[in-house]
């Protein structure tokens, strides 16, 4: 298996733009997790370079790919 890169990965979210914290969301993987939904500020992912040390994660799940430009921009004036 080759080497994978934590920001290739579903689970990774950088700051400030998708996740309060940078790193990894795998619910197995985060160091604090609440139940309540209103508690969901609290939570701190894990540390991804910890965990993906030598880049051989077994959490990874590749990002989907994004369609072509032309697929996207007609979703988007169809829908």
């Amino acid at each position: 298996m080759s080497a994978v890169r934590c920001q290739d990965c579903t689970w990774y979210k950088e700051a400030p733009y998708a996740a309060p914290l940078t790193g990894c969301w795998h619910p197995e993987n985060m160091r604090t997790s609440q139940k309540e939904a209103f508690l969901k500020q609290q939570e701190q992912p894990g540390d991804h370079e910890k965990i993906n040390l030598r880049g051989d994660c077994a959490r990874y799940e590749a990002r989907p790919r994004r369609g072509s430009l032309w697929r996207r921009i007609l979703s988007r004036l169809a829908g």
